[in-house]
């Protein structure tokens, strides 16, 4: 019963603590996610709707007499984004997702680094790069990949076909 006893005192003397250090790692991740903008992580998907609106626009016939409604409908649609992109409606969630992948500490270490000269540039540079980065991956799939690919497909094809030619010939 006595252990029992100091077992509980002792969880509830280290619970305070507990729920300090989750608060200040928390809060280190938030700091984290913000130096590294990940408020503006969705920009992209906002200049994408403005455009696929524009077009759709454009396709029905929209002239500039109607451009209220072009105005109007650019503007509910960043509303819908706004609540579901906007960094108020998604904080919560990509903190609980970068939360066991660093430490504080680590999260500490990375502020450091992105108010750095080069993690800023980094910050700068990023989007651009990842999407070079993409396009030359994506070229090498469609120019040497792809075209590798078919005729690895095509070889198998002919493989198959022989050995059941082949097969068929030597039960007869």
């Amino acid at each position: 019963m006595r252990q029992t006893c100091a077992l509980v005192l002792s969880s509830l003397l280290l619970a305070p603590a507990v729920m300090a250090d989750a608060e200040s790692h928390r809060a280190a991740a938030e700091r984290f996610l913000k130096l590294a903008n990940a408020e503006g992580m969705t920009a992209p998907v906002y200049h994408q709707t403005e455009q696929v609106l524009a077009a759709r626009f454009a396709q029905m016939g929209g002239s500039m007499q109607y451009e209220s409604i072009l105005r109007e409908y650019r503007e509910r649609a960043k509303v819908m984004l706004d609540e579901q992109l906007s960094w108020r409606a998604m904080r919560d969630e990509m903190i609980e997702l970068y939360l066991p992948v660093f430490s504080e500490q680590e999260f500490e270490e990375l502020a450091v680094f992105y108010q750095s000269p080069a993690g800023s540039k980094l910050m700068k540079h990023l989007p651009e790069l990842t999407r070079a980065s993409m396009g030359i991956a994506r070229q090498r799939v469609e120019q040497v990949i792809a075209p590798q690919l078919e005729q690895l497909v095509a070889d198998m094809a002919a493989e198959v076909e022989a050995r059941q030619t082949g097969g068929a010939a030597g039960r007869e």
